[in-house]
C-alpha cells in the first residue's frame, strides 16, 4: 500500500503507545478492523483522526504542537511533521461521548480503535457532509466495509445514535450495488460480502425501527 501509509501506521502506533487513552476512529481504525477480520478489506487512509481524555489531551500539549480550531470544533496535533485531527472529551462535535467510544474500544496490532459500531454513526455523519465528492466516495467504501466486518451488529451500541438521517443514509448505501466492485474485489468475494452487508443491514434497521431501501433488491 506504500511508503507513506506504513509511515502513518507506525506514527499512530507509537501514539497509541505513548497515549494509552488515545482511540483512534475514520479511515484508519477501519483500516485496523479490516487487517484483523478481513485483510482483502483494507484501504489506505491519507490521514488519522484521533479522539482523546482532557488529560490525555493536556499530557500531549507538554509534549507535541497543539491547535485548536473552534470553527471545526477539533484541535490539531502535529507530530514527527505528521498533521493528525484531534477531537478531545467534551470540546467536540461528535455524535458519541469520548467515555462511551473508550469503554467500548479494542487493541488492533498495537493501536486502540473504536468499535465498529461506533465507527459506523461517525463515519455516517462524515458521509453526510460529503456526500457525492471524491472523499465523501471513500466513507461509502468505508461504511460498506464497517457494517461487512462486524461479526453482529450489537444493538446496545446502535441503537440510541440511529436517527432518521443516519437510517436514510444507510437506505442510500443499500442501493449502491456496485459499491464491493469499487473495492477491486472479485466477483465471488464480493458476492459474499454482499449477502454478509444485507443481512447486517436489515439487522441495524430493526434496531432503528424503520425500513430501509435498497434491501430487497
Amino acid at each position: 500500500m506504500g511508503q507513506d501509509w506504513e509511515r502513518l501506521q507506525t506514527l499512530v502506533r507509537h501514539v497509541s503507545t505513548e497515549f494509552p487513552d488515545a482511540v483512534f476512529i475514520g479511515g484508519i481504525a477501519v483500516a485496523q478492523h479490516a487487517k484483523q477480520f478481513n485483510p482483502a478489506l483494507e484501504e489506505s487512509s491519507h490521514d488519522a483522526d484521533l479522539y482523546i481524555s482532557l488529560a490525555g489531551k493536556n499530557e500531549m500539549r507538554d509534549r507535541y504542537e497543539v491547535a485548536r480550531n473552534e470553527r471545526l470544533g477539533k484541535d490539531s496535533v502535529l507530530i514527527d511533521g505528521e498533521d493528525f485531527d484531534l477531537y478531545v472529551e467534551r470540546q467536540h462535535r461528535l455524535a458519541i461521548p469520548y467515555d462511551e467510544i473508550a469503554a467500548h474500544s479494542q487493541e488492533v496490532d498495537g493501536i486502540r480503535v473504536a468499535a465498529l459500531e461506533h465507527l459506523l454513526i461517525l463515519k455516517l455523519d462524515a458521509a453526510g457532509d460529503r456526500w457525492g465528492s471524491a472523499k465523501g466516495e471513500k466513507d461509502l467504501r468505508d461504511l460498506a466495509r464497517i457494517v461487512s466486518l462486524m461479526r453482529a451488529p450489537r444493538e446496545a451500541l446502535l441503537a440510541p445514535h440511529l436517527d432518521e438521517r443516519r437510517l436514510g443514509l444507510l437506505g442510500d448505501l443499500g442501493r449502491r450495488r456496485d459499491i464491493f466492485q469499487r473495492m477491486g474485489l472479485n466477483a465471488h468475494e464480493g458476492s459474499r460480502l454482499r449477502r454478509t452487508f444485507d443481512e447486517h443491514l436489515a439487522r441495524i434497521r430493526r434496531f432503528g425501527g424503520h425500513e430501509l431501501g435498497g434491501l430487497s433488491l
